[in-house]
């Protein structure tokens, strides 16, 4: 009889402790940039530069937080995000939760510079036509954003 109390009572902490983890981890907030300081931080120029001879650079940084300083060249409202040029057809696109946009949506003019930071997660840019014609467009995006104080 004493061995299934100690076989019961075994089980019963194993299924709190389990449970606990399971809540644990079911409740965590994910990391957000505003929650945690930057790994780097880059002139937006510098950083598509950098993720276009380097892909390594890419791979570094990937689901990292950096801040990226540059001139704010379009505001989205309706996307909660902010477009910094980073110089000729090349652009930070960087996203906003809606209450991180609103809290910082102050801070935002276009032709302003501003310091955005976030958690970098793609580099893309656009095939040349082959005639020269249309210039290829380079992309880096951030999500998560907060302005970077």
């Amino acid at each position: 009889m004493k061995k299934w109390k100690k076989v019961l009572l075994t089980l019963f902490v194993i299924g709190l402790v389990t449970a606990g983890v399971v809540l644990y981890i079911a409740t965590k907030k994910p990391p957000t940039s505003e929650d945690s300081k930057p790994v780097a931080s880059f002139k937006s120029s510098e950083l598509i530069g950098k993720l276009e001879s380097d892909s390594a650079i890419s791979k570094k940084y990937m689901f990292q937080n950096i801040a990226v300083e540059g001139v704010i060249k379009e505001i989205k409202s309706g996307d909660h995000s902010v477009i910094i040029d980073a110089g000729e057809s090349s652009f930070i696109n960087c996203s906003f939760d809606s209450a991180a946009f609103i809290k910082c949506q102050s801070n935002f003019l276009v032709g302003k510079p501003t310091s955005i930071k976030g958690i970098y997660y793609a580099f893309d840019k656009t095939e040349d036509d082959g005639m020269g014609l249309i210039p290829v467009e380079k992309n880096a995006y951030l999500r998560t954003c907060f302005t970077n104080k």
